[in-house]
């Protein structure tokens, strides 16, 4: 009895390292304070609103790999909707592919683009609100998911990939342009200048809703062979 007294607070002790150790084996997100060039993979999040520190050029660059940006609720916003550049770009060379980006959670405004993704495979943009961009709002390959992009000045979102829960509103050209083999679910487009909701086909498009916009049409399928079913687009 003795020696199992004195053995149970060792036991104690060493439990207490080993369930220490987890959380201390994550490294935490690196704070952004201010516009830069991300070239390290990791985790990141905005410590603070961030804004363009002259009348031209991008914000946040990425030009590596496995990078996850949390906006953490702030925004990132330029000198006005024709402001030459982007508010997220990722850069991907020859030899040095961009992939497995993730960004998520804040504002974009006042850039020429919003979020520029589109020479990066395999993203996750979620939970952004774009808004009043020069061109598009946020242009992505992978996971696009429960957006919002409004009055921006030609397309809300460009993705090709899962388009899902995203709700466009008032852009001057197209609400959401999807590419081909996308899978379109979801969504809401109200009000956009020309489009709605526009495929490239073979995809499949369920449950979007697409009314009121005001130009060519609420749902334009491009090229034959889409999945098209229980959509609202009259």
């Amino acid at each position: 009895m003795g020696k199992r007294a004195a053995l149970f607070p060792i036991t104690l002790a060493l439990g207490a390292m080993i369930l220490g150790a987890g959380p201390a084996a994550q490294a935490a997100p690196t704070a952004i304070t201010a516009c830069q060039t991300i070239s390290a993979p990791g985790s990141y999040v905005l410590a603070n609103n961030l804004d363009i520190p002259s009348a031209a050029g991008n914000c946040l660059v990425i030009t590596v790999a496995s990078v996850s940006i949390n906006l953490a609720g702030f925004s990132i916003s330029g000198n006005g909707p024709g402001t030459p550049g982007a508010g997220i770009l990722a850069i991907s060379g020859s030899t040095t592919p961009v992939r497995g980006l993730a960004v998520r959670n804040g504002s974009v405004s006042n850039f020429t683009d919003g979020v520029d993704l589109g020479f990066a495979n395999g993203s996750i943009v979620e939970e952004l609100r774009v808004f009043n961009n020069g061109q598009f709002g946020i242009n992505a390959r992978g996971i696009v998911r429960g957006n919002t992009a409004a009055e921006n000045r030609s397309t809300g979102i460009i993705a090709q990939g899962t388009v899902t829960g995203n709700f466009a509103a008032d852009n001057g050209n197209t609400g959401i342009a999807a590419g081909f083999g996308s899978t379109v679910i979801g969504n809401t487009a109200l009000g956009n200048g020309q489009t709605g909701i526009s495929v490239i086909c073979p995809s499949n498009l369920t449950d979007n809703t697409a009314i009121d916009n005001n130009g060519v049409a609420n749902l334009v399928l491009n090229g034959t062979d889409c999945h098209n079913e229980d959509n609202l687009a009259p």
